[in-house]
């Protein structure tokens, strides 16, 4: 089962406990889909920095739409 992770509480949990989240964002018909995968690494109020499952570094915005879920 995913966990949409909306709260600092939650980010600060999965970033803590290094647990692989999923980056999910819209096309351009409004379907969520998968579009990245990693270790959330730090996260303020506005952007999270993951490092990727292909070790890059990756900047998500928090208020654009984009949903970071873990697998519980």
């Amino acid at each position: 089962m995913l966990l949409t992770l909306t709260s600092d509480g939650d980010l600060f949990a999965a970033a803590l406990s290094q647990t692989t989240v999923s980056v999910w964002q819209t096309d351009e018909h409004g379907v969520y889909s998968e579009v990245d995968r990693g270790i959330i690494e730090e996260f303020t109020r506005i952007s999270i920095r993951m490092s990727t499952i292909s070790d890059e570094i990756a900047f998500y915005f928090r208020d654009d739409g984009t949903l970071f879920r873990a697998e519980t």
